[in-house]
């Protein structure tokens, strides 16, 4: 995780180990489960900020970041997976 300005250590700690949840991978060959991308995204942004993927795939972490109210920019090269993502943060 990388922050940038007033980085703040969280108010909760997180365990050295948290759930995972096996998503099935049904949109994409490494998608990752909302359930554990959350208390992530909560733990170092605030509501109203801007969670940054790259490599966004099918949108997991722009939808945990939707769910928290954080604003996101999603980065996906390939169209299809592109055009996944923004069907599931729209729903």
């Amino acid at each position: 995780m990388l922050l940038k300005g007033d980085a703040h250590k969280p108010a909760e700690p997180l365990p050295d180990v948290l759930p995972w949840f096996y998503s099935g991978n049904a949109l994409h060959p490494t998608q990752k489960p909302v359930p554990s991308l959350k208390p992530v995204i909560e733990a170092f942004t605030r509501p109203g900020d801007i969670v940054l993927d790259p490599f966004c795939g099918s949108g997991s972490t722009l939808l945990a970041a939707t769910i928290l109210g954080r604003r996101y920019v999603g980065i996906e090269l390939d169209a299809a997976f592109c055009q996944k993502a923004k069907r599931r943060v729209a729903a």
